[in-house]
C-alpha cells in the first residue's frame, strides 16, 4: 500500500489556530480535489465557516491512541492520499506518536506544521486569555512572577522542535508574530496548496483578537469584583467585544523595564534552540535584541483612534453588562430603585499612576470597600475609567 502523507498542524496557542482552522476547513473541498483531506464533522465546519473557535479536527480520546486515530482516518478514507489534523493539543501530546514511530513509518510520511510568537507577545496574550476565560485578577506583572518568567509553550516548542528532528520528521516552523496577517496562507504554501487557500474569505479577517489596554484594565477589575460569584461575567464581556470590535487595536501588555529583561533572560535559551528551526529573517527576539526593543512614538493620529476605541469598548461593556444583567436577573433591580452614582475619592489626575494594573486595583479596591452592586458598576466606573 502507497504511503499516504500526513500534516499535524499542532499550533501552539495563540498563533493564528483558530483562522488557520476555518481556512482549512472553508478549502476543504477545494483540498479534496488534490486529494487532501480535512475529516471534520458538519457541527465543527458550520462553526469554522463562521471562524467561531472549535480546537481543530482533533480531539485527545483517552481509550484511542493519536497512531489508532490516525488510521482510523487513512482506512476509513483509502481515495485520499494526504490527511491534515489540526488541534493546538496535539502540541502537548505529540511525544506519544514519536514513542511509537517504528508502528507507523511505513505506513505515512508524517510532516508537523508549528507556529512560534514572541515571548513578549506570547506571555501578554496568554494573561489575556486568562482574563477572558479564567477569571484573571492580577496585575501582568504579578502574574509573571507567579510562573517565575517562563514561557510554558516556548519551553515546550524547543523540546518538541528538538524531538521532531531526532526522530528526522519533517518540520514546517513559522514566527507568527512577523507573519500574522498571512500566516495562514503560508501553511497552505508549505503544504503546496496555494491555490486552494480561500483569500477572499480570509482577508482581513481578525478572530479572537486581543485586548487593548482600556479594556484589559476593566475586565481585570470586573473579574476581582464579580467573577467568583458570576464566573461567565469574563467571558460574555471579551466575546462581545470581540464580535462587535473585531477591529480594535489590540496591545501588548506592559512591562517594566526590569520586568521586561528578566523575561528574556529566563527564556533567552528556549528561543536560541526554536531559531535555530527559522530562516535567519525569522527569527524570535532574543535577550542580545533588547536594546534595539525600543517603544516607538505614537502619531496624534494613532493616540486620538486610541481614544475613539476606548470609548467604543467601554459602551460595549456596558451594554452587554445591562444585557446580561436583564437575561440572568443577576442583580435584581425593583422599578422603584434609584442607583446612586458614587465617585472614588481620587483627588486628580495625578493619583492615577502610569501602570494600568495599578489604576485597575485603585478601583476595584473602593468598589470592594462601598460593596457596590454590578448596576453601580456600570455607570461609576465608566466615569473613572474615562478619567485616566
Amino acid at each position: 500500500m502507497k504511503r499516504k502523507t500526513i500534516y499535524l498542524h499542532i499550533g501552539h496557542g495563540k498563533t493564528g489556530t483558530t483562522a488557520t482552522q476555518s481556512a482549512f476547513s472553508i478549502a476543504a473541498e477545494e483540498l479534496k480535489k488534490i486529494g487532501f483531506f480535512y475529516p471534520v464533522d458538519i457541527i465543527k465546519s458550520t462553526k469554522e465557516n463562521c471562524f467561531e473557535i472549535t480546537g481543530g479536527n482533533w480531539k485527545f480520546d483517552p481509550n484511542r491512541s493519536i497512531l489508532q486515530q490516525l488510521q482510523n482516518h487513512i482506512n476509513s478514507n483509502q481515495n485520499f492520499d494526504t490527511f491534515i489534523l489540526s488541534s493546538e493539543s496535539l502540541f502537548w501530546q505529540i511525544d506519544t506518536l514519536l514513542e511509537n514511530k517504528q508502528q507507523w513509518e511505513h505506513q505515512f510520511d508524517l510532516k508537523v506544521i508549528l507556529a512560534v510568537r514572541d515571548v513578549e507577545e506570547m506571555l501578554s496574550s496568554e494573561y489575556q486569555q486568562r482574563i477572558k476565560r479564567h477569571g484573571e485578577k492580577r496585575p501582568y506583572e504579578q502574574f509573571l512572577r507567579s510562573r517565575k518568567y517562563i514561557s510554558s509553550h516556548h519551553k515546550r516548542a524547543a523540546l518538541v522542535l528538538k524531538l521532531l528532528k531526532n526522530n528526522n520528521i519533517n518540520i514546517h516552523a513559522f514566527n507568527y508574530s512577523k507573519n500574522k496577517l498571512n500566516i495562514s496562507g503560508m501553511i497552505f504554501k508549505a503544504m503546496k496548496a496555494s491555490e486552494q487557500f480561500p483569500r477572499e474569505k480570509m482577508e482581513g479577517m481578525i478572530i479572537n483578537r486581543s485586548l487593548s489596554q482600556k479594556e484589559l484594565q476593566f475586565l481585570t477589575m470586573i473579574n476581582a469584583l464579580y467573577y467568583e460569584k458570576y464566573p461567565w461575567i469574563s467571558t460574555t464581556l471579551s466575546d462581545s467585544l470581540a464580535k462587535r470590535l473585531p477591529n480594535v487595536q489590540s496591545q501588548t501588555c506592559r512591562l517594566s523595564p526590569n520586568s521586561r529583561k528578566l523575561l528574556y533572560e529566563t527564556n533567552d535559551i528556549f528561543i536560541e534552540e526554536i531559531n535555530k528551526f527559522l530562516d535567519s529573517k525569522q527569527e524570535l527576539k532574543r535577550l542580545k535584541d533588547l536594546a534595539d526593543l525600543k517603544e516607538t512614538e505614537k502619531s496624534p493620529d494613532y493616540n486620538q483612534r486610541i481614544k475613539r476605541e476606548e470609548a467604543s469598548s467601554i459602551q460595549v461593556i456596558s451594554e452587554a453588562l445591562l444585557e446580561a444583567l436583564r437575561e440572568e436577573t443577576l442583580e435584581p433591580v425593583q422599578p422603584h430603585q434609584k442607583i446612586i452614582e458614587h465617585q472614588a475619592p481620587l483627588k486628580d489626575h495625578a493619583e492615577l499612576s502610569d501602570n494600568p494594573a495599578n489604576n485597575t486595583w485603585n478601583i476595584a479596591n473602593y468598589f470592594r470597600l462601598k460593596q457596590l452592586s454590578l448596576i453601580e458598576l456600570i455607570k461609576t466606573s465608566r466615569r473613572l475609567m474615562n478619567r485616566q
